[in-house]
C-alpha cells in the first residue's frame, strides 16, 4: 500500500516589481502584471503541459524593440515598412524589413553602449518570420570597426541554425504558432582596449542562394520584432523597451508551501469590519478561505463567527479543491490552472472528483527550469473488445488522476492544469505530498460504498428519498517486514484523523480512496514479518 500524506497550503505570495511576457494556450505572448506568477505554455508543443517562469532580474539594452523603423536602428540598403503583420502578441505592430534593389549587403544593426564585463556570456535574441525571404543572419560584434564577434545563421524554411564562429556557446531556433520563429545567439565577448564596452547587434539577410552580397526586389524580407541583448547564457522572457533600455524584476517566491498562482477569479471580495453589507452579500474570510452570506440588511460590524448575522458556506470557488471537502468543487471555464509550492519532497499528487478531459502537470526547478512534465487523458477505454463497443458505446471520463512520479525536489513549483475545452472545468480536491510505502498489500482487499440518502415508504407503496452524500469503504490486510512494524505503527498513530490518499494497489485505481483511517490491527504471526489490517473511510462525497 503507498499513502500520500498531503502538506498543509496556505497562500504563497510571488513578488517582481515589474510586468512580463508569457506565452497563453494558443501560443500568444500576454503580459503578466507585477507581482503575479507567470505560467506559460511551450508554443513550439501546445500540448504539453503549462509550467511556471521563475525568472533572475533581466536588462534588454536594445532601444526601440519594436519599432524598427525608429532612428534608434540604422539601416544599410533596407527600408522597413511598419506595422505590416500580426506580431507574436496578437497586435499589428510586426515590421517588414525589405532589401532595396542594391547588389551589396543588406543590413539593420543597433549600437549598446554600456558597461560590459569583458569574458562574459551574453545573449542575442529576435522574433522573425519570412516574407519572402527566409534567412537572416545574427552578428555580434563586440570589437566594432574590425573582426571581433560572433555571427550565426538561420534558415526559416528549413527550421535550421548553426554557428559561423567556433567559439559561439550556443544558438538556437523555436517555432511559433503564425509562422514566427525566435532566433537566438548566446556567447562569450571579450572587448579589445580599441573598442571598449561598445555591442553591435546586427540582422543581415541572404538570399535564397546563401549570398550575403546580393539585389532585392524591394518587396520581399523579414518581419523582425522584439529583439534582445541581456546577460547570461540564456534567452529570458520578452523585454519591451522604447527610448531606453528596460529592466524585467526577478521572480521572488515567499517563504512556506502554498498557492502561489491559480486562474481562477475569486467574486467575493474579504470581509471588511467597517463596510456595511446588504442581506444575500457575500463575503470571504481572507484566513480560512469560507464564504459567508449576510443574514441582515445593514450588517456593520458583526463578527462572521455570529451566526446571527452571517450564513458560513463553503470554501470559496479558487480553494475548493484544496479543502478536505470532496464535495466542495472549483470550477472555471475551459481550464482550471494552479500553481503550487509544497516546500517538501513530493512524489504524490491526486486530483479528484474532476469533470475534465485531460490532466497536465508539470514540475520548475529555480534554477534546473522544467524538470518534469505528463499529460494524461481521462476517457476511459470503452470498446469492450468490440468493433460495436469501440464505434458505439457512450464515451466514459475517468474523475481521478495520480501520479507518484514527481522528481526529488524540496523547492520546485508544481503546476496543475485541469482542462475540458468548450465546457467547464472543475476539481473537488487535490493534494500533494510524499509517497510513502506501507506494506505489502494483500489479497482479499475489498472496497464498498455507502450511501447517507434516506428513503421513508408510506402505507399505499409511495416513498419519499432525501438524497445526501456517499462514501468509500476499504478494509485491507498489509505484510509488513519486522523491522518496520513500530515505524510504521508510530506513522499512522501521527496522521490518525488527516485526511490521506490510500492506494491499495498502483495497478487498480479502483482501490484507492481519499480519508482517514478508522481501526488499525496489527498481528504477528512470524517472526520476519507481521500482518497489519486497517478499515479506511473515504471522504463524503455529492
Amino acid at each position: 500500500m503507498i499513502i500520500v500524506d498531503p502538506v498543509a497550503l496556505g497562500d504563497v505570495a510571488c513578488t517582481r516589481a515589474s510586468a512580463k511576457w508569457v506565452y497563453d494556450r494558443t501560443g500568444t505572448l500576454v503580459e503578466v502584471p507585477a507581482n503575479t506568477l507567470g505560467v506559460t505554455y511551450d508554443p513550439a508543443d501546445l500540448s504539453r503541459a503549462p509550467y511556471a517562469t521563475v525568472e533572475p532580474a533581466a536588462v534588454n539594452r536594445l532601444k526601440m524593440n519594436t519599432r524598427l523603423d525608429h532612428t534608434e536602428w540604422p539601416k544599410n540598403r533596407v527600408t522597413v515598412d511598419g506595422d505590416t503583420a500580426i506580431s507574436p502578441d496578437g497586435t499589428l505592430y510586426a515590421d517588414k524589413v525589405v532589401p532595396d534593389a542594391s547588389f551589396a549587403a543588406h543590413y539593420i544593426e543597433q549600437q549598446v553602449n554600456q558597461s560590459f564585463s569583458d569574458g562574459e556570456v551574453y545573449t542575442f535574441s529576435v522574433y522573425v518570420k519570412a516574407g519572402g525571404i527566409a534567412r537572416v543572419r545574427l552578428d555580434l560584434y563586440y570589437a566594432i570597426g574590425s573582426t571581433g564577434g560572433h555571427a550565426a545563421t538561420f534558415n526559416l524554411d528549413a527550421e535550421t541554425c548553426f554557428a559561423l564562429s567556433p567559439d559561439i556557446k550556443s544558438v538556437k531556433i523555436e517555432p511559433l504558432p503564425g509562422g514566427w520563429y525566435r532566433c537566438i545567439l548566446t556567447s562569450t565577448v571579450t572587448f579589445s582596449a580599441v573598442h571598449p564596452n561598445r555591442v553591435l547587434c546586427r540582422f543581415v539577410f541572404y538570399d535564397v542562394n546563401n549570398l550575403v552580397t546580393f539585389s532585392g526586389n524591394g518587396v520581399d524580407g523579414l518581419w523582425i520584432w522584439g529583439p534582445q541583448f541581456e546577460d547570461g547564457d540564456k534567452a529570458t522572457s520578452l523585454i519591451k523597451t522604447l527610448d531606453v533600455p528596460v529592466t524585467r524584476a526577478a521572480d521572488v517566491i515567499g517563504a512556506g508551501a502554498g498557492l502561489v498562482y491559480s486562474n481562477v477569479p475569486i467574486t467575493e471580495a474579504p470581509y471588511s469590519a467597517t463596510a456595511t453589507y446588504a442581506k444575500d452579500a457575500a463575503v470571504h474570510d481572507p484566513v480560512t478561505k469560507i464564504v459567508y452570506w449576510s443574514m441582515q440588511a445593514s450588517n456593520v460590524g458583526k463578527p462572521l463567527s455570529d451566526p446571527l448575522w452571517w450564513n458560513k458556506r463553503s470554501a470559496i470557488n479558487r480553494w475548493a479543491m484544496f479543502d478536505d471537502r470532496n464535495s466542495t468543487v472549483t470550477s472555471n471555464p475551459e481550464e482550471i490552472i494552479a500553481v503550487v509550492s509544497a516546500r517538501a519532497i513530493t512524489q504524490g499528487l491526486f486530483a479528484g472528483a474532476l469533470d475534465a478531459s485531460e490532466v497536465r502537470i508539470s514540475m520548475t526547478h529555480p534554477t534546473r527550469g522544467v524538470v518534469y512534465s505528463e499529460k494524461r487523458a481521462l476517457a476511459l477505454p470503452r470498446s469492450g473488445s468490440s468493433f460495436y463497443g469501440w464505434c458505439f458505446n457512450r464515451l466514459q471520463m475517468r474523475t481521478w488522476f495520480l501520479t507518484l512520479k514527481l522528481p526529488v525536489f524540496a523547492n520546485a513549483l508544481v503546476t496543475i492544469t485541469i482542462r475540458r475545452p468548450g465546457g467547464v472545468a472543475k476539481c473537488g480536491m487535490c493534494m500533494i505530498g510524499p509517497a510513502i510505502d506501507v506494506g505489502l498489500s494483500l489479497m482479499g482487499l475489498s472496497t464498498e460504498l455507502k450511501d447517507y440518502s434516506t428513503t421513508t415508504f408510506y402505507p399505499d407503496g409511495s416513498s419519499d428519498t432525501i438524497p445526501r452524500g456517499f462514501s468509500k469503504r476499504m478494509s485491507i490486510d498489509l505484510l509488513v517486514e519486522r523491522d518496520r512494524v513500530e515505524s510504521i505503527e508510530d506513522d499512522l498513530i501521527r496522521r490518525r484523523q488527516k485526511t490521506l490518499v490510500w492506494l491499495g494497489s498502483t495497478v487498480r485505481g479502483d482501490t484507492m480512496l481519499v480519508g482517514k483511517f478508522s481501526s488499525f490491527r496489527k498481528v504477528i504471526d512470524s517472526y520476519p514479518r507481521s500482518k497489519m489490517a486497517l478499515q479506511i473511510e473515504g471522504v463524503l462525497s455529492q
